[in-house]
């Protein structure tokens, strides 16, 4: 029964990644948004659910290192293992303008985080300026969307509140499928580990970080499956960012959020790299080359296969 839940919980990821991704792609051609935008806001506030969830229960129940390593695992997954994934398939360009202020708050989100952690702790004070940080994010994607529609002529099928409805209804089934085939797989995934014998700190370190950036993972697929690379980084740019500014900030509010110092000495370190290895390349050349995501992949591995011997 274990196993066949397992596969349960990947079918309705991957079918509600399809029913999400299609839905969100008809509400952005329908407002004229552009693809970046569209995967920095809707796409990623709605990936990064799972993330913002388990970590606000785990400060609530005061298993608080859980949040911060499941944040920061989270956009190492993200950017090493989707983005490096994705762009080792099928190569992409990106639109500079929007790719370089996204990056620069995602930079600039990190570096606040390391200063505010630097007493190994963050406050609640600390999540308000983080918070304050996601404010200012909202507001630069709502800016963005505004100046970056084109016109067009108000259609019946633009109007009407049917497509409106249909579209809505499909987005939030999309969605709730995601949600729960990844609770589904990770549940299950952890007791069949278990039963094989794994420890539990590669557990955590594989199964539960993977398991929270699934929908990330499988929407990111789905999307250059359909060719919209674009929704995909600006997915993985924006699910970055709120990681930071929404779920640490948020998941510090209950309880304070201790700063282990092997986050400081080589989970900080290897994130920092990591996400220069795709910002420094992609300016100057506009795109996410395949060596390129080799490049990340590879760190990623790196990453996890050190922190694995640290365990065992």
């Amino acid at each position: 029964m274990t196993v066949v839940l397992f596969f349960v919980g990947f079918f309705l990821i991957t079918k509600g990644a399809d029913l999400f991704i299609n839905s969100t792609v008809n509400i952005g051609k329908r407002l004229n948004i552009s693809e970046l935008i569209l995967g920095a806001t809707i796409v990623s506030f709605a990936t990064t659910l799972p993330e913002l969830t388990v970590s606000t229960l785990a400060s609530i129940k005061g298993h608080t290192t859980m949040s911060l390593g499941n944040a920061i695992g989270s956009i190492m997954c993200n950017t090493g293992l989707i983005l490096g994934l994705v762009s080792f398939i099928s190569p992409f360009k990106v639109d500079k303008k929007m790719f370089i202020s996204k990056s620069i708050i995602l930079l600039t989100s990190i570096s606040t985080l390391m200063l505010l952690g630097m007493d190994s702790k963050i406050s609640r004070i600390d999540g308000f300026i983080l918070l304050s940080i996601c404010i200012f994010y909202m507001y630069s994607n709502y800016k963005s969307v505004s100046n970056n529609r084109i016109n067009s002529t108000n259609t019946k099928e633009n109007q009407g509140i049917s497509f409106w409805i249909k579209t809505l209804i499909l987005f939030l089934v999309g969605l709730f499928m995601m949600i729960l085939g990844s609770k589904t797989l990770v549940d299950n995934g952890i007791k069949i580990a278990e039963f094989l014998g794994i420890p539990q700190g590669i557990i955590s370190l594989t199964v539960i970080a993977l398991g929270t950036s699934l929908p990330e993972l499988v929407s990111s697929l789905t999307a250059i499956k359909k060719n919209c690379h674009s929704l995909c980084v600006g997915n993985v740019l924006g699910a970055n960012i709120l990681n930071i500014v929404s779920v640490v900030a948020i998941s510090s509010i209950p309880n304070s959020i201790p700063v282990l110092s092997q986050s400081m000495k080589i989970d900080f370190p290897f994130m920092i790299v990591l996400l220069l290895s795709l910002i420094i390349p992609t300016i100057f050349t506009k795109k996410v080359s395949r060596l390129q995501g080799l490049i990340l992949l590879m760190i990623y591995f790196v990453y996890i296969s050190f922190l694995s011997f640290m365990y065992i």
